[in-house]
């Protein structure tokens, strides 16, 4: 009997094997980190703990999310349920939501105040040289209108509610 000889495919040169996608974005991921460990030892020990702090509430979505706001606005909301007016209602409620916004961007231009400081260090070719940090221009104008609006909302409280009034004037105080 004849043996049948299957025809030979000609061998392909030695191929090197392609990263999967997976393997690529884990060792662009790897990189990433390398260089972030590296700035990250540079910096001191107080300001690590701070940026720590601050990523995890990043990544978290803790920084000026619709929830917080939307937090923010239930808890000045309740001030107002006593309104019985609709049109002072929707003008209310279009006021806290500018509030609650503002308390919230206060918030995170504090932290980050406090965790980058005052100024930053502007790199722009071979200068380097220090800048004011834009968090300070953003506390600082919405600080001035969180105050004008908060002081708006107290004018609208129900007459009755004396205790709210003076809990909406020590919120005010807070971000002073």
């Amino acid at each position: 009997m004849a043996e049948k000889k299957t025809p030979k495919t000609p061998k392909k040169a030695a191929e090197v094997p392609k990263k999967s996608p997976e393997i690529e974005k884990d060792s662009r991921t790897l990189k990433e980190l390398q260089e972030l460990l590296e700035v990250f030892e540079k910096i001191p020990k107080d300001r690590r703990t701070l940026l720590l702090t601050r990523a995890k509430k990043e990544a978290a979505g803790e920084i000026l999310t619709d929830e917080a706001i939307e937090a923010e606005r239930k808890s000045l909301q309740r001030f107002f349920s006593g309104i019985k007016d609709n049109r002072k209602k929707k003008l209310i409620a279009r006021k806290i939501e500018e509030v609650a916004f503002q308390a919230v961007m206060i918030r995170q231009a504090k932290e980050s105040l406090i965790i980058e400081g005052l100024q930053k260090e502007v790199v722009n070719g071979s200068q380097h040289y220090p800048k004011e940090n834009p968090a300070v221009s953003i506390y600082d104008k919405n600080c001035r209108a969180y105050q004008s609006n908060i002081d708006k909302l107290i004018e609208y409280l129900p007459p009755k509610e004396e205790k709210a009034k003076s809990a909406l004037a020590a919120l005010r105080d807070e971000f002073s």
